[in-house]
């Protein structure tokens, strides 16, 4: 048996799940489930979102079966200081650095996968299935409906995705991605494609109403400010729709712009993810980098 840990917010809960297809497809006789108990106390983001959003078929583990690879502890912030002080188990597979691939994870043992998993390398056999997983099921309406079939008839639709608030000091992604990276990126558009539309998704709209709308004065933009809560996801869904993605370092973002399925897509991320030696493994080679 193989059960993954998935916590997080919605953009992890996705590489989490990743990994579960992926190992699902590699091992195709073997029970492969997923461990959700960690939302009955995990407080942050919107609980667990895959089943509400994707509606996914997955195999759920019991806490027996959990208890059977990896350790229970029923409270979030309990469970973190018991997994600092505790070694780890000879079932157990744990991230040791995050963005870095580790091929221990493909194992014919019984293992309990925790760990993000923010590598595209984890599932670069599965993407048929992941793709095929991450289709948004709800019928989207109101200002959502007109913003998405705008986005479907604009000659040039960018996504701006800044993200600020949580991250503004954030030990590992804070500072990255600031206003000089989308300068360059709106300037990079501007001087490369015609009639582009922008489409600005933040959970900070004044500070980008301050900063960012002069940068593309005179250009077609909207800011989409009306989605939060458990309706978040649809940010995600609609800048994956857009030609150009102008991603912030965020899961989130690097999941709208690997949705796009758009054969002529641009995605233009921040050259350093993250502080992190293997912050670039996260990034694919087709994007560009600013």
């Amino acid at each position: 048996m193989k059960i993954v840990k998935i916590i997080g917010g919605l953009g992890n809960q996705m590489f989490q799940y990743a990994l579960y297809l992926s190992l699902k497809k590699k091992y195709p006789k073997e029970k492969i489930k997923i461990d959700i108990s960690m939302f009955e106390t995990y407080g942050l983001h919107n609980g667990f979102e895959l089943k509400r959003i994707f509606d996914i078929d997955a195999e759920y583990a019991s806490r027996e079966e959990i208890r059977e690879l990896s350790f229970y502890i029923k409270i979030y912030k309990l469970q973190r200081i018991f997994r600092k002080i505790f070694p780890v188990r000879k079932t157990e597979c744990v991230e040791k650095y995050d963005f870095k691939f580790m091929s221990e994870v493909w194992s014919n043992c019984d293992r309990y996968y925790e760990g993000y998993w923010q590598n595209w390398e984890y599932f670069i056999e599965a993407q048929t299935e992941v793709r095929s997983t991450f289709t948004f099921k709800k019928e989207l309406v109101g200002r959502n409906a007109k913003v998405i079939r705008e986005i479907q008839y604009a000659k040039m639709p960018v996504s701006l995705h800044i993200r600020r608030g949580d991250y503004l000091h954030h030990k590992l992604f804070g500072g990255l991605c600031d206003l000089n990276y989308y300068k360059k990126a709106i300037d990079y558009v501007l001087n490369n494609y015609d009639t582009p539309q922008f489409y600005l998704f933040s959970n900070d709209i004044e500070w980008c109403k301050t900063y960012i709308l002069p940068l593309v004065q005179g250009y077609p933009f909207i800011l989409v400010d009306w989605n939060s809560g458990v309706e978040s996801y649809i940010d995600m869904q609609l800048m994956s729709c857009c030609r150009i993605n102008i991603i912030a370092n965020s899961s989130f973002s690097w999941w709208a712009a690997w949705l796009n399925d758009s054969s002529e897509k641009i995605v233009i991320a921040p050259k350093l993810w993250a502080h992190s030696p293997y912050g670039k493994e996260i990034q694919l080679k087709s994007w560009l980098l600013f």
